[in-house]
C-alpha cells in the first residue's frame, strides 16, 4: 500500500493528473472523499484509507501503478484516459463497459485543470455517450486489431478476470469473451504448440487480399509497438526456437486454397481419394513446389508422345535390380489373354520370380487365329527377350491350344517347362464334381437362385440388408472356387435371410408383386426355410473346404514351387478325412471324389514341382515326418516317394547341359537328403524348420553348390498364372470405355509404367507400414482383382472358419 501511494505522489506531478480525477469520478460516492482531497493535493492518506480503495478497486487497483508510471513518458490524455477506464470500467455494478471514441483533441477540451471543480464535468452523461459499442482504438496503434472487433456491453453480474472482454467480430460476427491475446489467434491462429481455444475467423481467411493487409499491418504494429510484448501466444513475432511459425511454414491461407484447387481436380476427372497415399502423387506434389518461378505442366500433345517414352524409359532402367536376379534365381514367363474395350484380343508377357512379377508387354492379336504355332512363336520371342539361358518355366491356362504352344517350346528348348495354371486345374475340380455329382449341382444351383433372386429385386435387397451387415456374393466377383464362396456366405447369412422372409412387409411385398415374382418368391422362402437344403450345404462345404484353401494358397503371390506337391497330398487327406473318418452323408462317394482330384493332379504335376518339392530342407526333418497327415497318413520324406524321384531324375536330365553334369546333380542330391558333411550339423538341420527354403540354400548350399544354384533357381518360381490375369485388371483399368480411342502401343507403355512402379514401390519399407502402407489398394473399392492383397481382403474374406 505504501508503494501504491508513492506511485500516485509521482504521478500527480505529471501532466494529466486530472484525466485520474476524470476517471475517479465514475466509482460510487464511496470515493468523493477521496477525490477532494485529491482536487486539494493533499495526499495524507493514511495506511487504512487506501485499504479502503484497494477494495473498491477490486482486483485491478494493482493495475493503477502501472498505468500511472506510463504517464511519465508522456503519454497523451486521450491515452492515459483509455487505459485507466480499461481498469475502472469493471465496476461491479456497472452495466455498461465505457471506452473513447473521441480523437485527443477532442478529448483534450474535457480536460479537467487543478483549479476546476469536478462537478464542472457532467460523468454519467459521458458515460452515457460511450457506452455505445465500439471496434475504433485509434488511441492504440499498437493493437490494430481492435478495430476488427466490436465491443459490447458487460453483462450485469459477469465476473471475468484479467483483459476478458465480450466482443464481436465484425467479418464472422461470431461473438466471444476473451482477451486481446485470443483477437489475435481468432484472425492469426494459434501459434506451434499450443490449442487454439478459439474459433478461428472463417470469413476474414477467404478474403486474401484484406487477409494479408490485415496481417502486415498487425506485424508491423507488434514489431515497432507494445502489443508483442503483452501478447503471451504472439503468432507473429514470438520465437519458436527450432520450431518455424505457422503462417511461415504454411501458409494456411493459401494452403487451404491449394487443398480445394486439389479436391475439385480429383472430383473433375474421377479420381479417387486413394492417390493422396500414392508416394508418386506426393513426389509429384514436392517436385512442383521445387519448380522455378511460372512454371507450366508439359502440354497433351508432349506428355502423351515425348514425355510417356521417357518415363517408360526411365522405369525400365530403374527394373534393372530386379531383371539382375533373373541371371541368379532364374524366372518364369506368365502369360494369359484377354479382350480389350475395343473387342481386340491381346496376349501379355509377365516375367516373374521370387522378387515378383515384372510386365514386359503385351501383343494384339486382331485377325490372327491363336493356334498353338501361333502363341508358341510369340512365347519364344518373350524369351529370346529375356535370354533362354533364365528362363525355367512357362505357365499359361489350361487351354487346349496353351497346351500345344507349351509342346512346341518345350521341343526348342529343352531346359523349359511348360506348367499349366494350379489355380485353374483346382477350379476345374470343383466343376468337375458338379457334374458328376447331383447333389452338390442341385444345391449350388438352389443357392444361387437365392442370391440372384435377392439381387435383382430392390425392395427384397433393402429388407435383407436392414437384417444383415454381409452382402451376398454374385460369383461374377469371384473369379476361382465359386461354388465354395457363394453357399459359404449363404450359410453366414442364414439367420438374416430367415428373419427377411418373416417380416410383415416381406409378406405384403410379395402379395402386391405379379404372379411370375410371387411363385418364385415363395419358392425361394421354401428353400429358406428348408433344413435339408442347409444340411446339404454344411456338408458339401466339408468336401470342397480342402480344395478351397488350395486354390488360396496358389492364386497367392510369391514362390511356390517348394511346398504345391506336399499341399496337394495334404488336400486329398483332408477331401479323404471330411468325408470318411466324420459323419458326413456323402461319404459313399469318397472313391469317385478321390478319383477326380488324382486326375487333375496328375495333369498338374510337372517335374519341376516334383524337385521343389525334393529341395524343401523342411520335409526331411525328423519332427516333421513323426507327425501324421490328413487323414491318418503316415509321412514320408521326399527321397522315398516313387512318384516324387522319377519327377526328380527327369527334372535333372533336362535341366543339365551334359551327362557329367546330371551325374553331379544326382550325387551332390544324394548329400543333401543323406545329410551329409555340412548338412548334418544340428544349425543346419534347425534352420531348415524355420527358414524360408531359398534363403536356407543361399546360407548352408556351399556343401553341394551346383545343387545349391538349381534350387534357388526352381523355389524362385511361381505355380500359377494369377498374375497375368490380374494385369489385366490394371488395363481395363487403363484402356477403359472412357479411353476407348488409346492405341494399343501407347496403352501399352502407360501399362508398363502403371504396372511396374507398383513393383517398385513394393520393396520400400514404406509401403509395408506408415501412411503409405499399400497404397495401390483402394480401400473403397470392391474390386477384387485390383491385387493380391486386395484378393486376400474381399475374396477370401470370412470364408476361413
Amino acid at each position: 500500500m505504501l508503494k501504491l501511494k508513492k506511485s500516485c505522489r509521482i504521478a500527480t506531478a505529471s501532466e494529466p493528473y486530472g484525466d485520474f480525477n476524470f476517471i475517479l469520478h465514475r466509482f460510487d460516492r464511496r470515493i468523493t472523499e477521496y477525490r477532494s482531497r485529491f482536487e486539494a493535493r493533499r495526499f495524507d492518506f493514511e495506511i487504512a484509507d487506501w485499504s479502503i480503495l484497494a477494495c473498491d478497486l477490486s482486483d485491478f487497483g494493482v493495475r493503477v501503478v502501472g498505468f500511472w508510471r506510463a504517464s511519465q513518458s508522456r503519454f497523451s490524455t486521450a491515452n492515459l484516459r483509455f487505459h485507466l477506464s480499461m481498469v475502472f470500467g469493471r465496476k461491479k455494478n456497472q452495466d455498461a463497459e465505457t471506452l473513447p471514441t473521441q480523437s485527443d483533441s477532442e478529448t483534450e477540451g474535457t480536460h479537467i485543470s487543478e483549479t476546476q471543480e469536478p462537478t464542472a464535468i457532467d460523468i454519467d452523461a459521458e458515460v452515457q455517450q460511450q457506452s455505445t459499442p465500439t471496434s475504433h482504438f485509434e488511441i492504440d496503434p499498437s493493437k490494430p486489431l481492435h478495430a476488427e472487433v466490436t465491443y459490447l456491453p458487460h453483462p450485469a453480474n459477469c465476473k471475468t478476470s484479467g483483459g476478458t472482454k465480450h466482443w464481436t467480430c465484425n467479418h464472422c460476427k461470431l461473438k466471444f469473451v476473451s482477451s486481446y491475446t485470443r483477437i489475435h489467434i481468432h484472425f492469426f491462429g494459434a501459434p506451434v504448440g499450443k490449442k487454439t481455444e478459439i474459433r478461428r475467423c472463417s470469413v476474414l481467411s477467404k478474403n486474401n487480399p484484406y487477409y494479408e493487409t490485415l496481417y502486415n499491418r498487425v506485424k508491423e504494429a507488434e514489431k515497432n509497438g507494445v502489443a508483442a510484448k503483452s501478447l503471451k501466444n504472439s503468432v507473429l513475432l514470438k520465437n519458436t526456437g527450432f520450431k518455424r511459425k505457422i503462417e511461415d511454414a504454411f501458409k494456411m491461407l493459401e494452403r487451404d486454397e491449394v487443398d480445394m484447387k486439389i479436391i475439385r481436380g480429383l472430383c473433375a476427372n474421377g479420381i479417387p481419394f486413394n492417390v493422396l497415399r500414392n508416394p508418386q502423387f506426393l513426389e509429384m506434389i514436392q517436385a512442383i513446389q521445387k519448380a522455378p518461378d511460372g512454371y507450366k505442366p508439359p502440354s497433351y500433345e508432349n506428355a502423351r508422345t515425348s514425355l510417356l517414352d521417357q518415363c517408360a524409359r526411365e522405369v525400365g532402367k530403374e527394373l534393372d535390380p530386379v531383371k539382375d536376379t533373373w541371371l541368379t534365381q532364374g524366372v518364369s514367363i506368365v502369360s494369359d489373354g484377354w479382350s480389350n474395350v475395343k473387342s481386340e484380343p491381346l496376349i501379355n508377357v509377365i516375367a516373374q520370380n521370387s522378387r515378383g512379377a515384372t510386365f514386359m508387354y503385351a501383343d494384339a492379336f486382331s485377325g490372327i487365329e491363336k493356334t498353338g504355332v501361333v502363341i508358341a512363336k510369340f512365347l519364344r520371342e518373350a524369351i529370346e527377350d529375356i535370354g533362354p539361358s533364365s528362363v525355367l518355366q512357362v505357365v499359361t491356362d489350361n487351354a487346349a491350344n496353351c497346351k500345344a504352344a507349351g509342346r512346341e517350346i518345350e521341343k526348342v528348348y529343352k531346359h523349359i517347362f511348360w506348367s499349366p495354371c494350379c489355380v485353374h486345374s483346382l477350379n476345374l475340380i470343383f466343376k468337375d464334381m458338379a457334374k458328376k455329382f447331383e447333389w452338390l449341382s442341385k444345391t449350388y444351383k438352389r443357392g444361387k437362385g437365392i442370391v440372384k433372386f435377392f439381387l435383382n429385386h430392390t425392395h427384397a435387397l433393402a429388407f435383407f440388408r436392414d437384417n444383415s451387415k454381409l452382402q451376398l456374393l454374385k460369383v461374377a466377383q469371384t473369379r476361382f472356387a465359386s461354388h465354395y464362396i457363394l453357399l459359404k456366405r449363404l450359410t453366414e447369412c442364414r439367420e438374416a435371410l430367415a428373419t427377411t422372409i418373416v417380416l410383415n412387409s416381406w409378406r405384403e411385398w410379395v402379395n402386391k408383386v405379379d404372379e411370375h415374382t410371387r411363385i418364385i418368391a415363395n419358392k425361394v422362402g421354401d428353400t429358406i426355410k428348408d433344413e435339408d437344403f442347409w444340411d446339404d450345404i454344411a456338408h458339401i462345404l466339408a468336401v470342397t473346404k480342402p480344395i478351397f484353401y488350395m486354390v488360396k494358397f496358389c492364386d497367392g503371390e510369391g514362390p511356390k514351387m517348394a511346398e504345391i506337391y506336399e499341399r496337394l497330398d495334404n488336400m486329398k487327406g483332408q477331401i479323404k478325412e471330411a468325408m470318411t473318418l466324420r459323419d458326413n452323408k456323402f461319404s459313399m462317394y469318397y472313391p469317385e471324389v478321390e478319383q477326380i482330384v488324382v486326375q487333375r493332379w496328375d495333369k498338374m504335376t510337372i517335374p519341376l514341382h516334383c524337385l521343389g518339392y525334393a529341395l524343401n530342407p523342411k520335409y526331411y526333418d525328423k519332427r516333421y515326418l513323426e507327425k501324421l497327415g490328413p487323414g491318418g497318413m503316415k509321412r514320408n520324406p521326399p527321397n522315398q516317394d516313387k512318384e516324387v524321384i522319377v519327377g526328380v531324375l527327369k527334372a535333372f536330365a533336362r535341366i543339365s547341359e551334359s551327362e557329367e553334369e546330371e551325374k553331379l546333380l544326382r550325387e551332390q542330391f544324394a548329400s543333401f537328403h543323406m545329410k551329409k558333411g555340412i548338412y548334418a550339423l544340428a544349425g543346419t538341420q534347425a534352420d531348415a524348420v524355420t527358414m524360408d527354403a531359398i534363403d536356407w540354400w543361399a546360407t548352408y548350399g556351399a556343401e553341394t553348390p551346383d545343387l545349391a544354384d538349381v534350387a534357388k533357381r526352381v523355389l524362385s518360381q511361381p505355380i500359377s498364372s494369377s498374375s497375368a490375369e490380374r494385369n489385366w485388371s490394371t488395363y481395363s483399368h487403363i484402356h477403359s470405355v472412357k479411353w476407348n480411342r488409346l492405341n494399343g502401343p501407347r496403352a501399352d507403355k502407360l501399362v508398363f509404367i502403371h504396372s511396374n512402379i507398383r513393383l517398385l514401390s513394393r520393396f520400400s519399407e514404406s509401403y509395408k507400414a506408415g501412411p503409405n502402407k499399400k497404397w495401390d489398394i483402394n480401400p473403397e473399392s470392391d474390386h477384387i482383382e485390383s491385387s493380391s492383397a486386395r484378393l486376400e481382403e474381399m475374396v477370401w474374406e470370412n470364408l476361413d472358419a
